[in-house]
């Protein structure tokens, strides 16, 4: 068959992007508000046509001439709560960027979608939310299915567990499935040393990969961690144990979230997940992950930059579906096309 044709909403960094461009699918359009995702678009996707606007301004009319021309929808839209009545999920603001990506599916009726979302969606409202979007898609003629997939079991050096959606269109005559997991032991896994620790003397060499200045209390304080875990149960030194920043001087340093985690070469990393500007520890460095070093561990490739400041290259990065899986998933997705 010729290259199979797919949209790209709510784009990011790309991820979902480049797993399906990488697989042989040809990029009609991406959709982007978000300035910092819109310059990295523009940066490493400049071929692509990208529509730097709200979705929920996009008319029906401009979607038009793409009915029944697309192979795939693409997109993980944000996540701000949902609220559903009995089966149905309701219109409420909370809902409105779920209900812009099943629009899109509604007029422009692609074969084929897939759309990502949080674990978390899974419990909202007892399970009611995830078949109340189910059958949203259901009422518009696709046969859908939903499964929490972990990053780890397709390749990725992570253990990420996110929510999907696929949905096929039913006069394909198909009951989709999920592609079945390339690695199912653990020790197969493909870990953080692997992936990372040939950029360990590349440090503002390689785009992205600029280690955050850490003051000497912290790093200090880092070095305290041991690899693979948090701060030691009997404690920290009492010269690092409290925070330095002003809002914190006089409070213990916790293991809260992620920051004060140094991951291990030996093993899949936790969710990249930025917080304070910050990634988890370097396995041996005092230090957080670099920019490049978390999007490595999202199996992005060197040659995509990310642009913005540096919080906002790491919540690019950070929100992103894995390279990796998303091309598992497009080439599972090609049988049905």
């Amino acid at each position: 068959m010729s290259n199979p044709t797919f949209i790209d909403l709510f784009s990011g960094a790309g991820g979902l992007l480049r797993g399906f461009m990488n697989q042989g699918y040809r990029a009609l359009f991406s959709v982007e508000v978000w300035n910092p995702a819109i310059l990295t678009h523009k940066l490493n996707y400049p071929d692509i046509s990208l529509w730097e606007e709200d979705i929920r301004y996009i008319v029906d009319s401009r979607l038009n001439p793409f009915v029944n021309k697309v192979d795939v929808i693409i997109g993980g839209p944000p996540c701000q709560g949902f609220s559903t009545i009995g089966k149905r999920l309701i219109k409420d603001p909370r809902n409105e960027l779920v209900f812009e990506f099943i629009r899109f599916i509604k007029v422009i009726k692609p074969k084929a979608f897939l759309m990502e979302n949080v674990r978390g969606l899974l419990s909202s409202d007892k399970g009611n939310t995830k078949n109340a979007i189910e059958h949203e898609f259901e009422a518009l003629g696709y046969s859908t299915v939903s499964k929490v997939l972990c990053a780890a079991n397709y390749g990725v050096p992570q253990k990420r567990y996110r929510l999907f959606f696929l949905g096929v269109r039913n006069d394909l005559g198909i009951n989709p499935t999920f592609p079945e997991p390339t690695i199912t032991e653990s020790k197969d896994y493909i870990t953080v040393g692997e992936s990372i620790m040939d950029l360990v003397g590349k440090e503002n060499i390689i785009p992205n990969h600029i280690p955050l200045q850490h003051n000497p209390i912290v790093r200090e304080r880092i070095s305290y961690i041991p690899e693979g875990q948090g701060i030691p149960k009997e404690g920290l030194p009492p010269n690092v144990r409290n925070g330095s920043r002003s809002d914190y001087r006089d409070r213990t340093i916790k293991n809260f979230s992620h920051v004060y985690k140094r991951l291990s070469r030996y093993l899949p990393a936790t969710t990249m997940v930025p917080g304070h500007n910050a990634f988890p520890l370097h396995p041996t460095e005092n230090r957080s992950l670099t920019v490049r070093e978390a999007a490595r561990i999202q199996t992005f490739p060197d040659d995509v930059v990310f642009c913005g400041s540096r919080q906002n290259q790491c919540i690019q990065v950070g929100n992103a579906v894995p390279v990796k899986l998303a091309e598992i998933i497009a080439t599972h997705l090609k049988t049905y096309l």
